[in-house]
């Protein structure tokens, strides 16, 4: 892999495959199986902080979506982005948005999305952030210039709704995160935008 070679840390990766050894009903298993003894290994010996190329962390969110389905997936990488910011990777940002009263402080967290996300990846794209207009109650993350393959992914789109649930209820801040727009394989425009709609 080079350094220009799409990647996330795999941090992500690690802490999921460790949620799996626990998930109930013998999914966590059925989703192992699925990822294959070469890929668990690959994840298992890398550090947290290094890089881990996207293909194979979009593998592990493809196996979980496949195993779990929508909305079992959305909250499972929710409850892993909230340890995240809790005290993983993502805790010097939500040090930092605490700093801001109630909703606010949820606010300021998503502002910093495009930071983590410089954090957490590399070329795979980015993430921008529009300010909600006076009393809209209404902010936007959208992904510019994401590549194909995360944009494909079903999975990879439950971890960014996680993440931005996470952030609402890191804050109890009373929300809703709503996916506005994502292109399926083969269309010859690809985005997604998040609202978070407060």
């Amino acid at each position: 892999m080079t350094d220009q070679d799409p990647a996330i840390r795999a941090h992500y990766a690690k802490l999921a495959l460790k949620r799996l050894r626990a998930y109930p009903e013998g999914k966590g298993a059925a989703i192992r199986e699925r990822l294959g003894a070469d890929l668990l290994a690959a994840v298992r010996e890398v550090a947290s902080t290094d890089w881990l190329p996207i293909v194979d962390f979009i593998a592990i969110c493809e196996a979980i979506h496949g195993v779990l389905g929508e909305d079992a997936t959305r909250v499972f990488w929710t409850d892993l982005m909230r340890d995240s910011y809790d005290h993983g990777l993502l805790k010097p940002l939500t040090m930092l948005a605490q700093q801001s009263p109630g909703s606010a402080a949820a606010i300021r967290l998503l502002a910093t999305a495009p930071q983590a996300w410089q954090l957490s990846t590399r070329a795979c794209g980015d993430i921008e952030m529009s300010e909600a207009a006076e009393g809209d109650g209404r902010s936007r993350l959208r992904g510019v210039d994401l590549i194909p393959e995360i944009l494909h992914s079903r999975g990879f789109v439950c971890v960014f709704y996680g993440a931005c649930k996470a952030m609402l209820e890191l804050f109890k801040s009373r929300g809703e995160v709503r996916v506005l727009d994502h292109i399926p394989a083969g269309a010859e425009r690809l985005q997604i935008a998040f609202e978070i709609v407060f």
